[in-house]
């Protein structure tokens, strides 16, 4: 009996033996973190995350979760703030002073709408530093992984937030051109993009209230430029 019992523990440890060995080590595993982080992510230019397949997130071992923590916040910020933008920008900006006018309210709408979107990019941000925070990393692999959170979430939200405000300011221009029109519209001529303005000191005041607005269209546009630096590097 006491030969059968030494055989069943010689046995388990021999399975256990053998398990270990065919498993990649923690060191294994960061390693192969590491260098995906390093060749994958920091080496390249632009922002598009790569999917590592199942195959490499198992070599990763407990350290797919960290990856994790960053692809959950470009689906939160891509969901809730980029494509939303995108969209907006794409639909919203006036084509003639006379959509300017009859489209007021929907520019309206539309400025409030990036409040929205900037209290959701805060949230992603917030979420992501929250996990960030709770990861536990040995140092080599922390600084890298700091490397790779800088570029990819930090850069971005930067680039955002430098945005927003510019939009603001963009669309507050519009709308109060459009105001001022509006307060004046039997002394003003609409025809597409064209006004017809009798009255000297009403089209210094329309003419002031333009290149407010194209001013601020440029400084957006800046901002969109440099937003699309930093997410696809070009």
């Amino acid at each position: 009996m006491i030969t059968r019992r030494l055989l069943g523990v010689f046995a388990c440890l021999f399975a256990a033996v053998l398990l270990s060995a065919c498993s990649p080590s923690e060191a294994d595993q960061r390693k192969a973190f590491i260098a995906f982080l390093r060749d994958d992510v920091l080496s390249k230019t632009g922002l598009r995350l790569p999917q590592p397949d199942a195959e490499k997130q198992k070599s990763f071992g407990a350290y797919a979760e960290h990856y994790a923590v960053i692809t959950r916040f470009h689906e939160r910020m891509n969901a809730s703030v980029a494509k939303p933008m995108q969209e907006t920008l794409a639909k919203s900006m006036p084509r003639s002073i006379e959509d300017i006018v009859t489209r007021k309210a929907d520019l309206v709408t539309v400025r409030s709408g990036f409040v929205g979107m900037r209290e959701a990019l805060d949230q992603a941000l917030a979420a992501a530093g929250s996990e960030k925070a709770a990861l536990k990393q040995p140092e080599d692999l922390a600084s890298v992984f700091a490397a790779v959170y800088d570029k990819a979430v930090t850069a971005p939200t930067t680039a955002f937030r430098q945005v927003f405000p510019t939009a603001d300011d963009a669309f507050a221009a519009i709308i109060a051109l459009a105001d001022l029109i509006e307060s004046n519209r039997k002394a003003i001529k609409l025809n597409g993009s064209q006004m017809e303005i009798s009255n000297p000191a009403l089209r210094t005041k329309v003419q002031a209230a333009l290149e407010a607005m194209n001013a601020k269209q440029r400084g957006m546009t800046e901002a969109q430029q440099t937003l699309r630096r930093a997410v696809f590097g070009n």
